[in-house]
């Protein structure tokens, strides 16, 4: 697993926080120690950005890992998104349908990041369904995996705020990463179209 972007995060959480104001977006009140870049900005330092840890910074929660997953997606660092990914999962009181609206002033990040948690769904449902619940231990023994089947089954569900984000006003091209051979490169997204953003599938399935 890549250092530094899974297991637990050493973050802490500002008691101040709980006093800020509750009438304005997650950006107008500091919610982040270190706001999510640009999206033309991590086009413009892509490369550079490769096999980096994301920038975002803010209290250890959903929101904050969505926001890493955007970065990660948008300069196509494929193990850093999955790796974010597979951190949230293991969190299991971090439910997918709960991620609050982060209510983005920038309309084309905010689209993407609306686009996200449909593949959180797909990756965890597609895991709960097999018997492994969230926060499943990476190793477990026979009588272990046939307690976890036992559970009852509880898919994840989108948050209901990403059905009133609008589409990127401009067509938006993520470009696919040049060191993969044009044989092999995933499909074009059809969630990602649907919301004005051209960008391949992501890779979101582990284990």
């Amino acid at each position: 697993m890549l250092n530094g972007l899974s297991g637990r995060r050493k973050e802490t959480m500002r008691p101040w926080r709980a006093y800020l104001p509750t009438s304005f977006g997650l950006f107008s009140r500091w919610y982040f120690d270190q706001k999510p870049p640009e999206v033309a900005w991590l086009l413009e330092h892509r490369l550079e950005r490769q096999g980096q840890t994301a920038l975002t910074r803010g209290p250890p929660d959903s929101l904050a890992s969505l926001y890493r997953m955007y970065e990660y997606l948008v300069i196509g660092f494929n193990i850093g998104l999955r790796s974010e990914i597979e951190h949230f999962f293991n969190q299991p009181s971090w439910s997918v349908k709960d991620i609050p609206d982060p209510d983005d002033p920038d309309p084309t990040r905010y689209a993407i990041v609306a686009v996200l948690p449909h593949y959180l769904i797909m990756a965890f449902n597609r895991l709960i369904k097999m018997g492994l619940p969230r926060g499943s231990p990476p190793i477990f023994t026979a009588e272990m995996e046939a307690a976890m089947k036992a559970q009852p089954i509880k898919l994840e569900e989108v948050p209901s705020w990403t059905a009133k984000v609008p589409p990127s006003e401009n067509v938006l091209t993520i470009p696919c990463d040049p060191r993969v051979d044009e044989r092999f490169r995933a499909s074009r997204s059809e969630l990602f179209h649907k919301m004005n953003i051209i960008v391949d599938e992501p890779h979101v399935l582990f284990v």
